[in-house]
């Protein structure tokens, strides 16, 4: 045992007297900045004097001088950037903005201001600007020169984070003396951002500068302050909001008073007091048009809530009298709509809906109510439903339901034996919308005989060209420009640095500030991948490059879509899913969207890890598996995780004969309320029922499992199809498949 010891005790003094050299500049960084010890500094500031002229010589130097910095030890956190900045031209402005806060822990203002103004002045544009605007004010504050600290902020207000910047401002003004522009400020922050910690402060701040001012303060606008009651009882504080109207009331006269009387039922409808709400505005004669129609609204809401089934119909009447042209009329009519589609009251939902497109033609939600009327034409199998998938494509070419309309309007033309007209129509999708659902069933439906050896049919010909659909597929070129170089540079500098997140932030500003937002959305999901953060970089590809499923597969890098489409824990996922006869594709899908791949993941529901599974059904689970021991923390666990998931749905697809879409919308939205959908009709087909499911967030997770399955099979898997991409690569798949699902059956309820 002595001599184990003696010999670990060697090899740790052997490592600690390794030279710096031996490690990567970003493993000694990184070691540093998860645990300073004072061995660790030395090894970096040693890697520093090994390489006196090198940018790796003045990274590490600044990697020391940031942790020196947080540890309030500026003299030497200043020593070190200065040292450093001659060999770090590229970071320049993150040089600057942190000697600049290393001086002013020294109260070396002058200084200071001055690396701070360096920093508001570099090109290109530093993502530190803002922060450096508002060191610089509070410098000038400081240095009691409060109408610069005030010019400063002006100057730079676009860019100032809200709402601290406001706040400064009001701080400055206050300090200038300028006391009622400084009311105004705290009265933005108050008014506009109820729920931020600043509106605290502002508030304090208003109550100082009113006694100071007296009848010189300047008084709220009533806007305001409805605004802000609003904003309250959208965020859950109905009550607080109720308080602050009913202080309000005595305050205002005319249409503001008849607001503030709406807005109050308003207030009892958001606490879900819908008898109070109601008794509150029926009996309120409301002047003003809007005001009365928003009475109206609430009034339905409540109704609605309720059940009361025929006063919302008088209500939807009321307005369509009194206020034809008004949102409030719109609102109601979408909300009224949705509310019996859930019930599926076709007599009643249709109606609105068709009120709805037919009074607001040029509102964007027109195009909504006009496909709910369309498919519930489609689904009774009327003679009609064709003209209306015409008519859909034409009234609202850029709809969201564009795609599904041509796909349907293709399964008419195939049941009519135009196999010419539904060839256009499966075109029409593969060519025009990639990556979606129904690109998918389109290309599976083209793989018929029938269809490929079939005439173009010319009058679907005619009919698509006369429909003016906007640009849907886009291909970008991947070739990084000057601007994407110089921020991938600096990205990269301050990831070997040991600052990933400081290096992600870089990229992400850049794709706001001129660079090509597709290149550094795959920049920045690489560098998150590579510290294990998957679903960060699924993040940074969602959010940088929002579009980038309109791109067609082969028209961006492999890399990029292995980005976006990421597959960690592969081991565990493909033994999982073959314990259960899955496909590891689908499955993957489904973590995707459910996780991200995040196994640490918490839903505001309280499902936990890979594939999402709620405490309770997670001791369920546990126990049917014989897994020992369960705690609720195990399903952070991926293999754990991945192993109930994998068994819940194997268990949903047995209990629902094998429907993919009906065991996807049964994880998603619950198996009593899929088994309540499938009694709704006689669908032909899988597509039918999904197009069908009246939750739209269970409607679009469910076609985006299957859209992802198929681009992870696209990707990963092996079979005699293949896929070639922009590097050269290729990648094998087996043909397109949703996965072994059947037509959802009629299904009486219980």
């Amino acid at each position: 045992m002595k001599l184990l010891r003696a010999c670990l005790l060697a090899l740790v003094a052997v490592a600690a007297c390794q030279p710096a050299s031996a490690q990567t500049l970003e493993q000694l960084a990184k070691d540093y900045r998860a645990q300073p010890t004072p061995q660790k500094r030395s090894a970096l500031l040693r890697y520093a004097a090994e390489r006196p002229k090198l940018t790796e010589g003045a990274q590490a130097q600044f990697v020391v001088a940031i942790t020196d910095l947080e540890s309030k030890n500026f003299s030497e956190a200043a020593r070190l950037l200065s040292a450093a900045r001659p060999r770090l031209p590229a970071l320049a402005d993150y040089v600057s903005f942190y000697l600049a806060e290393a001086l002013r822990g020294s109260r070396n203002l002058d200084a200071a201001l001055k690396e701070a103004e360096a920093v508001l002045r570099a090109s290109p544009p530093s993502p530190l600007r803002a922060r450096a605007a508002l060191m610089a004010a509070s410098i000038y504050l400081e240095m009691d020169e409060a109408r610069q600290a005030v010019a400063t902020l002006r100057r730079h207000q676009e860019i100032l984070p809200q709402p601290q910047g406001t706040q400064r401002l009001a701080e400055a003004m206050e300090a200038a003396g300028d006391l009622a522009a400084a009311a105004m400020q705290y009265q933005r922050v108050f008014y506009e951002h109820p729920l931020s910690a600043e509106s605290k402060t502002a508030e304090s701040g208003l109550l100082r500068l009113r006694q100071l001012l007296a009848g010189a303060f300047p008084p709220a606008m009533p806007q305001a302050m409805l605004a802000r009651a609003g904003t309250l009882m959208e965020r859950g504080n109905a009550s607080r909001a109720r308080r602050e109207l009913e202080d309000m009331l005595p305050q205002v006269r005319g249409r503001d008073q008849e607001l503030v009387q709406v807005r109050l039922g308003a207030a009892h409808y958001f606490a879900r007091e819908d008898n109070n709400a109601i008794r509150h505005l029926r009996p309120l004669h409301i002047t003003d048009s809007e005001a009365d129609a928003e009475r109206l609204y609430y009034l339905l809401a409540a109704s609605r809530r309720l059940e009361r089934r025929d006063d919302v119909l008088e209500t939807i009447s009321e307005l369509r009298s009194k206020h034809p042209g008004s949102n409030w009329r719109l609102e109601a009519l979408v909300s009224t709509g949705n509310k019996f589609l859930l019930l599926n009251d076709q007599a009643t939902y249709v109606p609105v809906y068709t009120e709805c497109y037919s009074a607001f033609p040029n509102e964007p939600r027109a195009a909504y109510c006009h496909w709910k009327v369309t498919w519930a034409h489609y689904l009774q199998r009327r003679s009609n439903a064709a003209s209306m998938l015409r008519e859909h494509l034409v009234r609202f070419p850029s709809s969201d339901y564009s795609p599904a309309a041509l796909y349907f309007l293709g399964r008419l033309a195939e049941r009519s034996g135009d196999a010419g007209a539904a060839r256009l129509f499966y075109e029409e999708i593969t060519e025009h919308y990639p990556n979606r659902y129904y690109n998918l069933l389109a290309r599976q439906r083209m793989e018929s005989a029938a269809l490929r050896r079939a005439e173009a049919s010319q009058s679907a010909l005619a009919f698509l060209q006369s429909v003016q659909f906007a640009q849907r597929a886009r291909r970008e070129d991947f070739a990084p420009n000057e601007a994407t170089q110089t921020r991938v540079q600096r990205s990269r500098l301050l990831i070997a640095a040991g600052f990933p997140e400081w290096g992600e932030t870089e990229i992400r500003f850049g794709a706001r500030n001129g660079g090509q937002a597709h290149v550094l959305a795959l920049e920045a999901a690489q560098a998150a991948h590579r510290r294990g953060a998957f679903a960060q970089g699924i993040r940074y590809i969602k959010g940088m490059a929002p579009a980038y499923l309109t791109m067609p597969l082969d028209s961006a890098p492999r890399a990029f879509w292995e980005a976006a489409f990421p597959l960690p824990y592969r081991r565990e996922l493909e033994r999982r899913c073959r314990d259960r006869s899955l496909d590891p594709h689908f499955f993957a899908a489904l973590v995707r969207q459910e996780s991200e791949f995040d196994p640490r993941a918490l839903s505001r529901a309280k499902a936990m890890g890979l594939a999402q599974i709620m405490p309770a059904t997670g001791r369920q689970l546990s126990r049917k598996l014989g897994v020992r021991g369960f705690r609720t923390p195990m399903l952070y666990q991926p293999d754990l995780n991945l192993n109930l998931g994998t068994y819940y749905l194997r268990t949903l697809l047995d209990s629902l004969g094998g429907s993919v879409e009906a065991a996807l919308a049964a994880y998603n939205g619950g198996k009593t309320r899929v088994n309540n959908w499938l009694s709704w009709a006689e669908y032909a087909e899988p597509a039918e029922f999904v197009e069908t499911i009246p939750f739209t967030e269970t409607r679009n997770y469910v076609q985006t499992v299957l859209r992802n399955a198929d681009i992870y099979r696209r990707l990963y898997a092996s079979g005699k199809d293949t896929v070639t991409l922009t590097d050269g690569a290729t990648s094998q798949r087996k043909p397109a498949s949703s996965g072994p699902a059947k037509p959802a059956k009629k299904r009486k309820n219980k």
